[in-house]
């Protein structure tokens, strides 16, 4: 499947006065000299041709062709400066529009029949050195009996993500392969880096969600929630949320994941809103359910915490 457009200018009565076949009958004007040599090219009537070009002539209030006499010839047609702006413009605008077009198709439709899921890049490339122990230790550490990691890969639909675990240590690498989940290699030690990789090795996607691999009782619930949102906003950068302070993970639309992929920091997309302030009024929050959501394990009394919140609900 495609998703197909016609881009059409309305006059103030709602009829069309400008589209396809207008801005192409005026291109081969230009092309060929002639209004009526490009109706013939065109298979077109030259009274219809002449009633588009008038018609539009009436909607924007100025000529669109001029005649040209004489010449081998025998004299025919020309674009005026006004025609081959409003062409310009009017092209500009159809590529656009595709463009928006293919993305919210992309983003709505992800998933569904042949077009791919939104991608999801788990970040667990992390030293951990607040947990102590050796690197990376943190994210295979038992919470509840079941590691930190396959926790936060448990709130992952595969319905509606293509999930890449990005990783620089081989007891995460391990713990990915026991559970036929997707993992590559960080190729530096940064964030940019980590999150590089997993665009990477993702590919071409309609948006991308960013979860941290050691935020363990993010809810599936949740998850859904930031993709519906999505895909009713296909522009929409998408924060979980508490109590309407935004944290982690976030998902992000199509148009940023280029300049997601060439960042060269170590603060992550947040390096990305802080620099475009303008990027602000496309974030929404998605509330979570429970604050212990959007907490992360950096210290073994961290890992304790979140065990007693199991606790406490009989998990």
């Amino acid at each position: 499947m495609r998703p197909d457009l016609r881009a059409y200018l309305l006059g103030d009565d709602g009829r069309r006065v400008f589209g396809p076949g207008p801005v192409d009958l005026l291109e081969r004007v230009g092309e060929l000299g002639s209004l009526r040599a490009a109706a013939i090219d065109m298979g077109m009537a030259y009274t219809k041709a002449t009633r588009l070009v008038r018609d539009a002539e009436l909607a924007f209030g100025f000529p669109l062709t001029e005649r040209t006499v004489g010449g081998t010839g025998g004299g025919g047609s020309r674009l005026t400066a006004q025609a081959l702006d409003l062409i310009e413009r009017y092209r500009a605008f159809e590529r656009a529009s595709r463009w928006a077009l293919a993305a919210a198709y992309e983003t709505c439709f992800s998933g569904f029949a042949d077009v791919a899921r939104l991608g999801c890049v788990v970040m667990a490339s992390g030293e951990g050195t607040r947990f102590g122990g050796v690197a990376g230790e943190k994210l295979v550490a038992p919470l509840a009996g079941t590691p930190v990691l396959e926790r936060t890969l448990a709130a992952l639909p595969a319905d509606l993500l293509d999930v890449v675990v990005v990783t620089r240590w081989d007891a995460v690498e391990d713990l990915c392969g026991r559970l036929g989940v997707r993992c590559v290699r960080a190729t530096g030690p940064r964030k940019s880096d980590t999150m590089r990789a997993g665009l990477e090795a993702l590919g071409r996607r309609a948006g991308c969600l960013f979860v941290t691999g050691d935020q363990p009782l993010l809810t599936e619930k949740s998850v859904r929630a930031m993709v519906a949102a999505l895909t009713r906003e296909p522009t929409a950068i998408v924060r979980l949320a508490w109590r309407g302070q935004p944290a982690n993970p976030v998902l992000w639309p199509a148009d940023m994941l280029d300049a997601l992929a060439r960042m060269d920091n170590d603060t992550g997309g947040r390096a990305l809103l802080a620099g475009h302030a303008e990027l602000a009024d496309r974030v929404r929050l998605v509330e979570a359910a429970d604050e212990r959501e959007l907490d992360d394990v950096d210290t073994r009394e961290d890992l304790a915490r979140l065990e007693d919140a199991l606790t406490e609900r009989g998990i």
